[in-house]
């Protein structure tokens, strides 16, 4: 199993061995340094930082000797589900789509928007791969490899081991497809990679039992005392908390004034 980098002077070591330009160096670089930002604080239901899968996913994609641009969205592949751009929202969006672009240009950032969508299939129950992968359109392409780089990440380690069991078993079941996807793409080092990885994880245990109260199922963050939420942040969520607790008292109700309204049966001897 090849050896993947963990922090950031591991993976560029990594990059520059491999032969990448100062240029494509520069690229990965912003991605890191704009993804050491809104992914601060965030960590693994193992423990693991956050910033260690991403630069784990990272360096797959570089080992494979994809394109700088396809590394450097390797980086920040999820942001937009997991990323914190300060308004407390999880979503895509035009504002986030310009602050990508504007930092590692549009095709970093039309990779990245993609694999919002396209990994969102992935993990649907009816998950089917693609015929020939290489018929796909290139942005398709890299996308996959992101999804599949990051699924051989979390096999890695045994890291998927502490998620919830049913994400636990979609890694799993989600395999054999990935294998063969790798296989479509050209990329037989990967299947074979996630092949070993699978069969290490299936009957694995955990490595280290964590405390009862500090798992979680999936990623989480932990802001240090020093930081609080932006009042206009802060007060959004009381509000959204507000309109949904509403909202449910209001069903109950509903619910419970039809009850009221049925016709009651009587029962005479």
């Amino acid at each position: 199993m090849h050896a993947y980098a963990q922090t950031n002077i591991q993976l560029f070591s990594q990059l520059r061995r491999d032969g990448f330009t100062k240029a494509d160096l520069d690229l990965v670089r912003d991605a890191y340094q704009l993804a050491m930002v809104l992914f601060s604080g965030r960590f693994q239901p193992s423990g693991k930082s956050f910033m260690a899968h991403i630069v784990g996913t990272a360096s797959i994609l570089g080992s494979l000797r994809l394109p700088a641009a396809v590394v450097a969205a390797g980086l920040l592949h999820n942001v937009y589900e997991q990323g914190d751009f300060g308004d407390g929202r999880k979503s895509i969006s035009m504002s986030r789509r310009r602050k990508i672009t504007r930092v590692l240009g549009p095709e970093v950032e039309e990779c990245v928007a993609r694999f919002s969508s396209l990994s969102r299939e992935w993990w649907s129950t009816n998950l089917l791969a693609p015929e020939n992968p290489r018929d796909l359109p290139s942005i398709d392409r890299a996308v996959l490899s992101v999804i599949l780089a990051e699924h051989l990440e979390h096999l890695l380690d045994l890291d998927a081991l502490y998620y919830g069991h049913s994400v636990h078993r979609r890694y799993l079941d989600n395999c054999k497809i990935a294998i063969e996807v790798a296989n479509g793409l050209g990329l037989p080092r990967l299947a074979t990679e996630m092949r070993e990885a699978i069969r290490r994880t299936e009957f694995a245990e955990l490595p280290v039992e964590l405390c009862i109260h500090k798992i979680k199922a999936m990623s989480f963050v932990i802001a240090p005392n020093s930081c609080r939420k932006r009042w206009s942040v802060a007060l959004r969520r009381l509000l959204v908390h507000a309109v949904r607790s509403s909202r449910t008292k209001i069903q109950k109700l509903r619910l419970l004034c039809a009850e009221l309204a049925k016709p009651v049966k009587r029962v005479f001897d």
